[in-house]
Formats: structure tokens, sequence, C-alpha cells
């Protein structure tokens, strides 16, 4: 009779990023396909809301993740609607962190990085950045030629740096 190995756990640090929209979670699955380590020791899904006010957002989140027990929640949101502050009390309630899209959303922030000038609406920044992408703004490979590792490794943006640090770090809780 063979001998059995031992089973062994491995604790895993499990963490929800939740983007606005589609095109959020393609440059969230473009940040993760950079940082991630598989071995890291954490597992992080990726989802997105349908857009909507960042109360529908906040609402979607804690729907989909209250069967599941995160170890850390959060929500890439953009920053051109307000947050009321009942919505901030819920999320923080529900243990989720939220990151800000600045200036005004996703767009916006990549092209802060790119430090290309910064027009005053989201849909102007959607009209800039969108041509400059590779492919449709709803695939993580379009953010590849633009946002490449050194890029987003120079950056002293701070929402890039928490979601360089979320995706690549080997968390413990």
């Amino acid at each position: 009779m063979a001998k059995r190995k031992p089973t062994r756990s491995v604790n895993k640090t499990t963490l929800l990023v939740m983007g606005e929209g589609e095109h959020d979670k393609a440059f969230l699955s473009h940040m993760k396909g950079i940082y991630y380590e598989r071995h890291s020791g954490s597992k992080i899904t990726l989802d997105f809301s349908s857009g909507g006010s960042p109360h529908d957002i906040i609402k979607d989140t804690v729907k989909k993740s209250r069967h599941v027990d995160y170890d850390q929640k959060f929500i890439l949101m953009d920053s051109d609607v307000p947050v009321k502050q009942q919505d901030i009390k819920a999320a923080k309630d529900s243990g989720i962190a939220i990151l800000y899209s600045e200036p005004l959303c996703l767009e916006g922030m990549l092209l802060s990085i790119l430090a290309q000038s910064i027009p005053n609406t989201a849909q102007k920044f959607k009209s800039m950045l969108h041509p400059k992408l590779s492919d449709n703004p709803a695939l993580s490979k379009s953010y590849e030629p633009l946002f490449a590792k050194p890029v987003l490794d120079e950056t002293n943006h701070a929402t890039v740096i928490t979601l360089r640090s979320l995706l690549g770090v080997k968390q413990k809780k």
C-alpha cells in the first residue's frame, strides 16, 4: 500500500477589486498580468459593476461580495460624481475601500500618467485616450503598449501605487 502524502493547507489571502465598468476591469486585468505572482499566497478576483451612480456601484459590490469571505475588498471608482456620505459609510461598514481614478475617471488617470494635457470632462478624456490604445478599451491587451511595466513602475499617481501593491503583494492579514 502506497503512503499518502500529508495534505497541506495553504492560507491564501483573498482580495476583491471591483472596477466601475468593463474598461476599469480591463485595465485592472492588465495590471494583474504585470504584478501578480501566481504563488504569492493571495487570490485576486477582479470584477466590474455596470456603472451608474456611486451608490449603485457600492451596492453592487456589497451584493457580489456578500457570500464570499474576502480578506480585502476595493472599488476603483471614477471621481467625477461625488460619493454621498451614507454610501461611503455603507462601503466602510461592508469592509470596502474606495480607490478613486483621478482626475475624473480611469481615462483621466491614465492620461495623467502619460503627462498628457488634461481636459475638463470625462467624455473628452475617453475620446483622447481610446484612440491611443492598441485595441478595444474593454480588452486588457489594449493597455500594454502605453502602460507597460516601466511606465506603471515610474508613476507617482497614488491610486496606481496602491493598485501595484494590492495586485503584486504577498499579503497576510
